[in-house]
């Protein structure tokens, strides 16, 4: 029975930290990455960089090391991914020249002066706008950059019109391999779209729905899938032993519960809209959450695990009105049912994300810390084994 804390990424200075996700590679090495904000804490940070840290088996953390960077430009980070097959590690990300507010109105006259703006600096800078993907092929030790293409999805909207839809993974979980069914090998990552402009809660409930972008070619090339139900915004997912996807999402609603969605064609489409009654969130808008399933082939010690469980799932998110007690949630069946919960941090908290060394037999679970607010500390990995996990339970 083991646990352990590390802050990997402290606040200090002009650095605030948000958005973790984290994987880890073929070789145990775990790659964590996340936002630096620069200044402010606040989504609309006008300059921000994706950072990166990086722990082998046997040793400390490495120093926090900067991804991408342009002066004055927001540098988002989307979600890590590992190719299983491969060994290729990714993180996406999306450069924003300029920055405006997600709720903000702007007229005609204000749009065209942020796209001169927009210009300007993308001028100035040398450097495109937009998605792009760092690779890795040496568990994070050298990485390179190229262009993020992602193929539309035809949605239909409200109306019976239909838009072309892509699909961006800031502030979503980390994205997975898929290993069973007839998409083995797909990289999928959670992500969000929106079929029209919201400048209200009603809006963001109307046109906000999470959705998936998927690789069939080791992350050449990307395609957006459909929409999973209205409303949703920042998910998790996952593959069971039959290649089904669970979708796990955030959504706007206020009621405490999350949204689920399920796939038999890879995450390419999504039905069985539902809500999950054991899973709390937060009173407020939801928030981020992490869900990672281990298979029980992939365990040294599977007689932890009750008889007849072919894996054990971890759902980890605040589990509380506010946004703290940290907790995991525990599943045998792949998140059908839920048989007991572990409790990490009782404090101020936030966004998370999951990964498990098969090297090492450990869990690694990234999370925003606070005090004052859930974030102003930075964040936390927590490392732990199986044993940790099944020791305590605590009161639902």
């Amino acid at each position: 029975m083991d646990y352990s804390e590390h802050l990997v990424f402290p606040t200090a200075g002009k650095s605030h930290f948000r958005i973790p996700s984290v994987i880890v590679a073929g070789d145990g090495t775990v790659l964590a990455f996340c936002n630096d904000r620069h200044d402010t804490v606040h989504d609309s940070a006008p300059e921000s960089d994706i950072v990166f840290a990086r722990k082998a088996v046997g040793k400390a953390w490495s120093p926090v090391r900067v991804l991408a960077h342009v002066d004055g430009w927001a540098c988002t980070i989307g979600a890590a991914v590992r190719d299983e097959n491969t060994g290729e590690a990714f993180c996406s990300g999306l450069r924003i020249p300029v920055t405006r507010h997600e709720f903000g109105r702007y007229s005609d006259e204000e749009k065209k002066e942020f796209e001169r703006k927009t210009a300007v600096k993308v001028a100035e800078a040398g450097v495109p706008a937009g998605d792009f993907l760092l690779r890795s092929q040496d568990a994070g030790q050298t990485w390179q950059e190229r262009a993020l293409q992602i193929q539309p999805y035809l949605m239909t909207r409200e109306d019976g019109s239909k838009i072309p839809v892509r699909g961006c993974c800031h502030g979503s979980g980390a994205g997975i391999t898929l290993r069973h069914g007839g998409h083995a090998g797909r990289l999928l990552c959670p992500s969000r779209v929106a079929d029209g402009e919201y400048h209200d809660m009603d809006g963001l409930r109307r046109h906000s729905y999470n959705n998936a972008i998927y690789s069939d070619d080791h992350g050449l090339t990307w395609k957006a899938s459909a929409p999973v139900q209205p409303g949703t915004g920042e998910g998790t997912l996952m593959e069971d032993g039959e290649g089904n996807i669970l979708y796990n999402s955030r959504a706007y609603y206020e009621d405490r519960k999350r949204y689920l969605a399920s796939s038999k064609d890879g995450g390419e489409t999504f039905a069985d809209f539902r809500t999950d009654d054991f899973l709390l969130d937060t009173a407020y808008m939801g928030c981020n959450a992490s869900l990672l399933r281990v298979e029980r082939s992939d365990l040294a010690d599977p007689s932890l695990l009750p008889d007849k469980a072919d894996s054990i799932t971890l759902f980890v998110n605040p589990r509380s009105e506010d946004r703290d007690h940290l907790t995991i949630c525990l599943s045998f069946d792949s998140g059908k049912t839920w048989a007991q919960t572990r409790q990490v941090h009782e404090g101020r908290n936030a966004y998370s994300s999951l990964a498990f060394s098969k090297t090492e037999q450990k869990f690694y679970l990234l999370y925003e810390l606070g005090e004052n607010d859930p974030y102003d500390q930075g964040i936390m990995c927590a490392c732990f084994d199986l044993g940790w996990i099944l020791t305590e339970e605590v009161t639902p």
